[in-house]
């Protein structure tokens, strides 16, 4: 699928100050409203940061990633840093394939069509990742000024460790992480790849 990259940089700021930012999106000419979404990610890993700009080592993070509750269209994110920019690929994933790969069937990654999926399978074999956290939070979205930049805005941000638990149930037992009438804001900057570079880093992603 198709590869994004982009500077980020994100905050915690008020509910006031999230206000204050929406009027102004809202009256510019080329502002386009966003949506709320429901995202949950399940990460292969068990130390989230939620500012993680904050973070600006070279790695990988690998995700199961449902949007409003819907198991018939999942995806297998990869979102790596590279140099304070990131970049994000990703892999259609079938509900029985996501069944298979939290039950540690994972032979079947190799052999995808995905290269997203073959890093996966390299990491889950050599460097044993597992299921760890998952977190889930509601978005809001804005595009900036007709451009391919934008602002996002993540409400109730909650989490709970995953293993041994039913990851994709609605009726998943999760803790709120931000402080009441707190908001994440992050602004992601479109940085645009050369056709070449874009093989490059997808052909880099099956040598992991």
């Amino acid at each position: 699928m198709e590869l994004e990259a982009y500077y980020e940089t994100n905050n915690v700021i008020t509910g006031k100050d999230y206000k204050k930012m929406i009027d102004s999106v809202e009256r510019s000419p080329k502002g386009k409203l966003g949506r709320k979404n429901c995202i949950r990610k399940i990460y292969f890993n068990d130390d989230i940061n939620y500012l993680e700009d904050a973070d600006d080592s070279n790695r990988d993070v690998y995700s199961i990633v449902m949007i409003d509750g819907d198991m018939d269209h999942l995806m297998v994110e990869k979102k790596s840093r590279r140099d304070g920019i990131v970049y994000k690929s990703y892999a259609p994933l079938e509900k029985s394939e996501c069944d298979r790969l939290l039950r540690g069937d994972v032979r079947w990654l190799r052999d995808s069509v995905y290269p997203v999926l073959n890093s996966l399978y390299l990491e889950v074999t050599i460097n044993q990742l597992r299921v760890g956290v998952v977190v889930e939070y509601e978005r809001e979205k804005y595009r900036l000024n007709g451009t391919e930049d934008y602002i996002e805005f993540d409400f109730s941000i909650r989490s709970v460790y995953g293993r041994r638990l039913e990851v994709l149930s609605p009726e998943l037992p999760m803790k709120e992480r931000l402080e009441p009438d707190h908001i994440v804001m992050t602004y992601k900057q479109s940085v645009s790849m050369p056709k070449f570079m874009e093989k490059v880093f997808k052909l880099a992603s099956t040598t992991v």
